[in-house]
């Protein structure tokens, strides 16, 4: 039977990362991922903000397609709002490239990578997890003192484990395609029950005459995609078909606990995602340091009890978790909202200058927190509604 001190399920971002720093901390690695090459089926929108591309510690001129600096957002009855900074806020990246030079530091950090190696089972004894890698006449067991689950939304082996799902997992779909876009570094957001009931639609511009038109929804993500496509925002703007289609679950609030015996979860399987715009590169790149960092420690020490691994618990969610709470309650917010107060909150904000200056010089997708207090007391009954929700949930954000 094959050892080591660290097994990482999954060659995304946040596997690939904490592979990365465990492997620096002087851990034996193995990076075990199902599919036969790394960033491949895309399951992201591909819109980094500016510290999701400083964690990931990589040059933006490997994956970097064009730059971002605002948006127009669109709510149900047709109402705009737009803004546009003088600097760059998100980079437009190909999310494959991304994920494979993530990947390729992994291994020159020492880290050894099997792809095509789904994890199929899990069991734990005498201080170890066994893991069933691969099937049929494939199948061979791999032993590691720690075990970090990357799997993404669905983390079978981590639900196995004791960890519980996110609190709230959306259906998402995303097609690229040749249309017209107006202004190359803004992305436009889509607002409403008919467009993407419980969180928004997308439209990101890629290449030249090329966008990623998407959205995350309550369910049937796709049906509610080919609406879109259909719609008075769009269809008259088509250029052809679709070049190719992602789907996938969005999950949304981490679970009670990210840890249990000799076993961790990162990114989207511990439901580290921004609940503002369901990006999940940056909580996931974040955490996936501190994991291996955990891990690498534990292993080495030999012991990886719940208790020991619970340093890591504490401290993505010191870096982290009052970001997300907040990201939470403005989600759930906007998610019971009618269309009705989603037109009245686009005309206030087109309407006020302030607060488009706000959003323009402090906007940060990867941060969100800070410009929704500065902009929520400003904005009269809505503002109220606001800051009255945040009241009650003060405990929380402490």
């Amino acid at each position: 039977m094959e050892r080591y001190d660290v097994a990482v399920i999954g060659a995304g971002p946040a596997g690939s990362m904490a592979a990365k720093k465990a492997a620096e901390d002087g851990a034996e690695v193995i990076i075990l991922e199902e599919h036969p090459r790394a960033g491949w089926p895309v399951q992201c929108a591909g819109l980094l903000g500016l510290r999701a591309v400083e964690e990931s510690e990589l040059s933006p001129a490997k994956f970097v397609i064009r730059p971002v600096r605002g948006a127009e957002v669109v709510s149900p009855g047709g109402f705009r709002f737009s803004f546009k900074s003088a600097e760059t806020k998100a980079w437009v990246v190909d999310r494959r490239i991304f994920d494979r030079a993530l990947l390729a530091e992994a291994a020159r950090s020492g880290a050894e990578v099997r792809m095509a190696s789904p994890v199929t089972g899990l069991a734990r004894g005498g201080g170890r997890s066994v893991l069933d890698v691969g099937r049929g006449s494939d199948q061979r067991k791999i032993e590691a003192r720690v075990v970090i689950s990357a799997e993404g939304a669905g983390a079978r082996i981590a639900r196995g484990a004791g960890i519980g799902p996110a609190k709230e997992i959306l259906s998402s779909a995303q097609v690229e395609l040749p249309i017209e876009v107006e202004d190359p570094e803004k992305v436009e957001v889509f607002l409403g029950e008919n467009f993407a009931p419980g969180f928004f639609a997308w439209a990101i511009p890629a290449s030249d005459g090329v966008a990623r038109l998407g959205l995350s929804c309550r369910e049937n993500a796709c049906l509610h995609l080919k609406r879109l496509l259909r719609s008075p925002p769009i269809n008259g703007r088509v250029r052809g078909g679709p070049l190719h289609l992602v789907v996938g679950g969005l999950p949304l609030g981490p679970p009670a606990s990210t840890v249990a015996e000799g076993f961790l979860t990162v990114g989207d399987a511990a439901g580290q995602v921004k609940p503002t715009s369901g990006g999940g590169i940056y909580p996931g790149l974040v955490s996936a340091k501190i994991a291996g960092t955990v891990a690498a420690a534990a292993a080495r020490e030999g012991g990886a009890s719940a208790d020991r691994l619970t340093e890591y618990e504490r401290r993505w969610r010191s870096e982290l978790g009052r970001e997300i709470r907040l990201g939470m309650i403005a989600h759930k917010m906007r998610a019971k909202m009618t269309d009705e107060q989603l037109d009245d909150l686009v005309r206030i904000l087109a309407n006020r200058e302030d607060l488009i200056r706000i959003i323009e010089e402090e906007g940060d997708i990867d941060r969100p927190g800070r410009v929704i207090k500065k902009v929520a007391p400003r904005m009269g009954l809505f503002g109220l509604r606001m800051a009255k929700i945040l009241l009650r949930n003060h405990k929380i954000l402490k």
